[in-house]
């Protein structure tokens, strides 16, 4: 306990005083340190109930005799035999708040102050408690389970672990006042329990848990009997358990979210892993040293992501965006308290034995009888996979112009053609295509298979067509390497745009060796989104790049190398990736029809995108898990945010050596046709420059629907921004409203992927028809 003395001399060391002085006047001491404060000034507040006190006294020990108020003021007098009333008892000062409280001495107090916990704690069950040691580290949830186990008695010592001070957005959740603002939260927490029970001892540790504190905290003055850890650092949240665990003290935890309480009983289970075996294989000498964004998918891992509330989730994604942290309410807060107080008190009485996570979820348990059933927004496909007889149909319908000097090719070299086309690149990589060749005639037909194709990113059929020049690109570069030229009739109309192509071979008058020295790159050709440090490239390395695309009539390159302009199109690059993630039917693509989860299931597929390949960090691949699930886009909807969707393609874009585009003079499907021709010269030549090609496409997925579509697919908000981003990206570009946008892609120096996407067998894509 602080002197007195000490206390009135060194006033600026208030803010951590957290006990108050206790003061019995039959002691000549005690009366002289209290008569001291009232001369100087100190008290401001006296308070004396000690006439109400010793009556509740009184009328506990006599619960079966209806005492009335006349009869108080004798039995009181007999009780004190004599005895001062004013000198009965303890005075109680408590200086950050300079009041003086008249209060029963402890024996007494404890009775009274407990009498209503009986039977539910009865009086043994209450003394075995007051010999035991608490310790909680963190205390927000921390905070409540203290004064809950302080207003039940359920403790003789209490150790209260935390650095943080008291700011006003704790106010939300932290129960205190404006007048403790800036007190640290260990101090705050001591003198509202002192407020209610000045008996009861409580240990601070001013600088949180430490390695230099941690065996003052868990041993100093006796073992713990039980840790409760509500802190935020994930290094001490390991490594007290690790502590815990070697001393045999049990663990509570408390996450004040959907009731999720934390029960690990090392007690009983000394070789138990730590955290139900979450964590485990996470190296802890180096969880210190980790970001906050390294320490995510450790931390979902440790809760259970599938298990977290959908306003949790969609917070998460609003961490550091619209939000500085997760959020925490007092409702959760004070609930956690409860659960958490109650467990202890049953673990120290020996009621409650097992380990295990627990979940007391108001939502589920007091909810509307009636289920929140809401249709979905994403369009089913209308579309069934293209048969043979369609094509060959089809086929039979095209009359071809001329006949003179066409090649008739066997199976097999049209076999090694249509592999080289297949292996361009498509949307989702969903390959749309399928390919009839007819030997009576030497005709290979290229068709759309929308079953493959459709999706909100396939706005007007633009991206599949993009990807069918690229094939067809693909199969005339290896076909000109093999010595023949190829030909095409463009046959898509008004009524059926399922037949794209017809292709010819003839004899290569005159080699084009510049394409022909593309045909190397074709199987080498990716996708790269490994990450990498930022490299200037030499000017000449992007007039190559723009040269070959180039070759394609009316085919325009631009590069984009400036900072500042690269910053504005990352801006714009996010926020079209953050609408098409936040649109139903765009969020349905990437996640049900992109992407694979698993390695095993783009095996299986031979589509798609295998996660591995996307060059995540783990907590980018954490917060991809987050975003599976539909609920949870609804629920950002709702909120309006998923800024956090914005901060990928920005940092993608920041580590550019260029943003490059290509575009055609018309928006039309002949020329996203001959644009995906473009696109596949200028990525099969940066591959043969060993540069990183990785595609930043949705802005041109999205504006389509706003200069061609009336905003169709797109709500209000989503129709706005995509507007406003759309005149930023023309002044940008001095793009105009009507050219073919085809390619939009980031250029770097990254290290080869190791995993690249799969493709179709050629029996699903390829027949021969006679």
């Amino acid at each position: 306990m602080e002197n007195l003395a000490t206390l009135l001399v060194n006033s600026g060391q208030l803010k951590q005083i957290h006990a108050p002085q206790l003061m019995r006047l039959n002691n000549a001491a005690d009366k002289q340190v209290f008569d001291t404060l009232l001369a100087a000034g100190k008290v401001t507040f006296v308070i004396d109930e000690m006439f109400t006190q010793l009556q509740e006294l009184i009328k506990g020990r006599n619960p079966s005799i209806k005492i009335s108020l006349e009869e108080y003021p004798q039995r009181i007098n007999d009780f004190l035999n004599g005895t001062n009333i004013d000198e009965y008892g303890v005075w109680a000062y408590y200086p950050w708040s300079q009041r003086l409280v008249h209060i029963l001495d402890e024996d007494e107090f404890v009775e009274v102050r407990t009498n209503r916990n009986q039977y539910k704690i009865t009086r043994a069950e209450r003394d075995i408690l007051g010999t035991k040691r608490i310790g909680i580290i963190g205390l927000s949830v921390g905070q409540s389970i203290a004064l809950t186990l302080a207003m039940e008695r359920g403790f003789g010592e209490l150790r209260l672990a935390d650095f943080d001070e008291l700011e006003l957005s704790n106010l939300n959740r932290i129960r205190a006042g404006v007048h403790s603002l800036g007190l640290p939260k260990v101090v705050v927490t001591a003198r509202e329990i002192a407020e209610i029970d000045p008996y009861l001892k409580i240990t601070c540790f001013f600088e949180g848990l430490t390695e230099e504190n941690m065996d003052d905290f868990f041993l100093k003055n006796g073992k713990l009997d039980i840790l409760v850890d509500e802190c935020d650092g994930l290094d001490i949240k390991i490594n007290s358990r690790v502590k815990a665990r070697a001393l045999m003290i049990p663990v509570v935890m408390d996450t004040s979210d959907r009731g999720m309480l934390d029960v690990e009983r090392f007690d009983l289970e000394p070789d138990r892993p730590i955290l139900h075996g979450a964590v485990e294989g996470v190296d802890t000498s180096t969880i210190k040293e980790l970001t906050n964004e390294e320490k995510i998918p450790i931390i979902l891992q440790m809760l259970g992501i599938e298990n977290v509330s959908l306003r949790i989730k969609a917070s998460m994604i609003e961490v550091e965006q619209t939000i500085n942290t997760w959020p925490q309410l007092a409702s959760s807060v004070v609930l956690g308290g409860a659960i958490g107080a109650d467990v202890c008190r049953r673990i120290l009485l020996d009621q409650f034995h097992d380990s295990g996570r627990y979940y007391i979820d108001l939502d589920e348990i007091v909810s509307d009888k009636t289920p929140d059933v809401f249709a979905s927004e994403v369009p089913s496909n209308p579309f069934s996979p293209m048969q043979r007889n369609e094509m060959s149909s089809l086929a039979r319908q095209y009359k071809p112009n001329k006949e003179a000097g066409r090649l008739v090719l066997d199976n097999a070299t049209i076999t090694e053609l249509v592999n080289a086309a297949c292996a361009a690149p498509s949307t989702g990589n969903d390959q749309p295509w399928k390919w009839l060749y007819r030997s009576d005639n030497g005709i290979l037909f290229l068709y759309h298979d929308e079953y493959r194709s459709f999706s909100f990113g396939d706005f007007q059929k633009t991206a599949s067509f993009i990807s069918f020049g690229a094939a067809f690109e693909n199969l005339s570069i290896h076909a000109l390497a093999k010595g023949m030229q190829t030909s095409y009739d463009f046959l898509p109309d008004t009524k059926n745009e399922r037949l794209v192509a017809a292709i010819c071979f003839s004899e290569a008058q005159i080699p084009d060796s510049k394409l022909i020295t593309l045909d190397k790159a074709i199987y080498k050709r990716h996708t790269n989104r490994n990450p990498a440090p930022k490299m200037q490239l030499a000017t000449n390395v992007f007039e190559q790049l723009g040269s070959i695309a180039e070759t394609i009539p009316g085919a325009k390159f631009q590069v984009f190398t400036d900072e500042e302009t690269l910053k504005q199109l990352g801006d714009i690059i996010g926020a079209c990736d953050r609408t098409r993630l936040l649109n139903p039917a765009g969020h349905n693509d990437f996640i049900s029809r992109e992407m694979r989860w698993t390695s095993e299931d783009a095996e299986r597929t031979r589509d798609g995108i295998d996660t591995k390949t996307l060059g995540f960090t783990n907590s980018q691949l954490a917060a991809l898990n987050i975003i599976r699930n539909e609920k949870v886009i609804r629920t950002i909807n709702k909120l309006e945010g998923g800024l956090g969707f914005d901060g990928l393609a920005r940092r993608i874009v920041k580590t550019a050596s260029a943003i490059c585009m290509i575009t055609l003079p018309e928006y039309s499907l002949a020329n996203f046709f001959e644009g995906g021709r473009a696109m596949e010269r200028f990525w099969l030549e940066a591959t043969n420059l060993n540069l990183a090609v990785h595609p930043v496409i949705s802005p041109f997925y999205l504006f389509s629907r706003i200069l061609h579509g009336n905003g169709e697919g797109l709500n209000t908000r989503a129709i706005n921004e995509l507007t406003a981003l759309r005149k930023q990206f023309d002044t940008i570009t001095g793009l105009g409203d009507n050219r073919a946008e085809v390619f939009l892609t980031k250029i770097a120096v990254a290290a080869e992927p190791v995993l690249k996407s799969h493709r179709l067998p050629l029996d699903k894509v390829l027949v021969f028809d006679k």
